[in-house]
């Protein structure tokens, strides 16, 4: 018979043999598992050519988001609005890549949990557009992050995954070492394969669309094996998970295009029984078609971990307490902006049905002429630069090398591909305003820092001594509705907006000469004024005007503040716009050449470096406009790059 003091110690024991597998913490842990570079290319959401096991058996447990949409569609601006939760085009986090310095105002998602007592971790890359130095407890190429994590605290890990980056997605020899992990039989066949419309039909094309799912269910595998080990290690049941991408397919027409095609993600989230209160009427899973957005799943993740959400954040919790339903929202919005050395601007509005696009810079075709695009490596642009250059386009995939109109709108419903623009249809002019009236009070609400060109941008808020953000909400330093307006008019190519070339602000001079850069028919008045702008005090100005003298012929008059610029702007992010603008319109840049191996020597690393450049952000791109320039006035070939 055992006494009571034995069983007190029998028990003691159990109890601490068990505590290993106990958290103190009561709250959940929080996982976000993050892929990229893919669409919702699994079975659980209908894709006829997916073999996603793992993930299409998680989401009967899970609440699986049929219309979850990103901010952007490429990774660094979606990231930074992931690792804020605000706009990343709000606080000047927009561009890819860049480093903004970030006010003390803005709260990001890794600080608040660290504060509130969670452990904080994350896997390789933040990519955040600003620096994440001091965010997190354990920031390393480790897969199982939370396996470091002590015993007392509840975690909030973000597990970077990238099987299915552009990169393996385009090169066969980067994609060899993932799809060796599939056993034949699993392999795609390419005759089998749905090709999208606007895509040739050829057997390169479909070999490559058969790659990317091959990629896809090598990344169901490393699901299998997060989840499985987060099962063995007792975490599971004290963890909600979170599955994403950062934005659409690694693909031309998906990953850096506004389309639905770049913003529709998938996401899943898993909650466990412990903490079900959180799920729509106690549920363990739901197929939800609501549509919700990035910005939102920063607030989602606080509010299940029982943490308030800072005012600041622009999202809203799709979960509630007790709730029986999950929280609706009206609108997503997304943003297209600078991506490597490549300048864009552009934002949509979808209210899951319709999605209207406004095109800033029309002018500049979804393919445009650059290295990032160029028939090199990228084995999906050499077969699309092989048909462009035979002449044998379809009609949509012409689309991908011509100028845009500045207005786009598609009804997802009947035209899921978004391939006939009915923006002019008349019948459908009252939803055309009506997306058009909310993304234009979007855009200032959240003072939409992108219509000041990069440099400006920081040129402002170096001058005032203030971070970016709090540049923007100051009215004086950043009048956003005056530049807006002429942004407008500008855009529209029929040269409006040019009579505001007198103003005192920069960027309304600077968006004054946009118009006529963007002009369909050129006049002898734009000269007039563009000539003017090359003595003009800004930089940005100047570049602007030699730019669009360029593209009207007047080159002579262009090259002497080309060179100038060349040599004097140092800014990084200035240097990055002066060389664009020249790999833009010298179409023959010999009277250049000295002037650009000089500039571009200095964006180069030294001998022996791993990589060519400095760094990779403004010394690669810069170096990569430069060399451009090079390769189109036959100074160079490709190979040299």
């Amino acid at each position: 018979m055992r006494t009571p003091i034995v069983l007190f110690l029998l028990s003691l024991v159990g109890w601490v043999f068990s505590a290993g597998n106990v958290q103190a913490d009561d709250r959940p842990n929080i996982l976000w598992i993050m892929a990229e570079d893919i669409s919702p290319f699994f079975g659980c959401y209908g894709n006829p050519d997916a073999d996603t096991p793992t993930l299409d058996k998680y989401a009967k447990s899970s609440h699986l988001f049929l219309n979850a949409w990103t901010t952007a569609p490429i990774c660094a601006p979606s990231r930074s609005c992931l690792a804020t939760g605000m706009y990343q085009t709000g606080i000047g986090t927009q561009n890819l890549r860049s480093e903004v310095p970030i006010s003390d105002k803005i709260q990001p998602l890794a600080s608040v949990f660290r504060k509130n007592g969670y452990w904080t971790a994350l896997r390789n890359k933040s990519d955040y557009n600003f620096s994440a130095d001091g965010l997190f407890d354990y920031h390393e190429d480790e897969v199982y992050l939370w396996q470091h994590a002590p015993r007392d605290k509840p975690f909030f890990a973000f597990l970077n995954i990238g099987a299915t980056h552009e990169g393996p997605g385009n090169i066969s020899e980067r994609a060899a070492p993932a799809v060796a992990r599939l056993d034949k039989a699993r392999l795609h066949d390419p005759d089998k394969v749905h090709l999208p419309p606007y895509y040739p039909d050829t057997p390169e094309m479909r070999r490559i669309w058969a790659r990317y799912h091959d990629l896809i269910s090598v990344w169901d595998m490393d699901i299998k094996d997060v989840l499985d080990t987060l099962k063995a290690d007792g975490r599971d049941k004290d963890t909600i998970v979170f599955i994403m991408a950062d934005h659409g397919l690694g693909l031309p027409r998906y990953k850096r295009w506004l389309y639905r095609t770049g913003m529709h993600v998938p996401l899943m989230i898993h909650i466990p029984e412990k903490f079900r209160a959180f799920s729509p009427s106690g549920k363990a899973s739901s197929r939800e078609e609501h549509i919700v957005s990035f910005v939102d799943l920063p607030a989602t993740a606080l509010t299940l971990a029982g943490i308030k959400v800072p005012d600041i954040y622009q999202g809203s919790s799709i979960f509630q307490k007790n709730a029986k339903t999950i929280k609706q929202r009206d609108y997503v919005f997304g943003a297209r902006d600078r991506a490597d050395d490549m300048y864009d601007l552009s934002r949509s509005v979808s209210d899951g049905r319709y999605i209207y696009i406004r095109h800033f810079m029309p002018h500049l075709p979804p393919i445009q002429e650059g290295i990032i695009f160029s028939p090199t490596e990228k084995e999906s642009l050499v077969e699309l630069h092989r048909i462009h250059d035979a002449g044998k386009d379809t009609r949509e995939s012409i689309k991908l090398w011509s100028p845009r109109p500045y207005e786009e709108l598609y009804d997802l419903q009947k035209d899921p591909w978004e391939l006939n623009n009915v923006a002019n249809d008349p019948d459908l002019s009252q939803v055309k305003q009506r997306l058009a009236s909310e993304l234009r009070s979007w855009l200032l609400d959240i003072k939409d820092s992108a219509f000041l060109t990069e440099p400006e941008m920081h040129r402002r808020a170096q001058a005032a001594g203030l971070k970016v953000y709090d540049m923007l909400q100051d009215d004086k330093l950043y009048p956003f509705q005056n530049v807006l307006n002429i942004a407008e008019m500008a855009s529209m190519k029929h040269g409006d907006g040019l009579e505001f070339y007198s103003s005192s602000d920069p960027a309304v001079r600077y968006w004054a000469l946009m118009a006529a850069v963007m002009a369909d028919k050129k006049t002898e008045r734009m000269k007039e004024v563009l000539t003017k702008g090359l003595s003009d005090s800004n930089a940005v100005v100047r570049t602007t005007a030699a730019e669009g003298l360029a593209r009207m012929g007047e080159v002579k008059k262009a090259i002497p503040v080309f060179r100038s610029l060349l040599h004097s702007e140092t800014e990084p992010n200035m240097g990055l716009f002066v060389a664009r603008a020249v790999a833009l319109s010298m179409d023959d840049a010999r009277p250049l050449e000295k002037d650009i191996r000089e500039t571009r020597a200095t964006y180069l690393a030294p001998p022996g470096s791993p990589r060519p450049w400095k760094d990779f952000m403004y010394s690669a791109f810069s170096s990569w406009a430069l060399e451009w320039a090079l390769i189109k006035s036959g100074l160079n070939d490709y190979d040299d790059f």
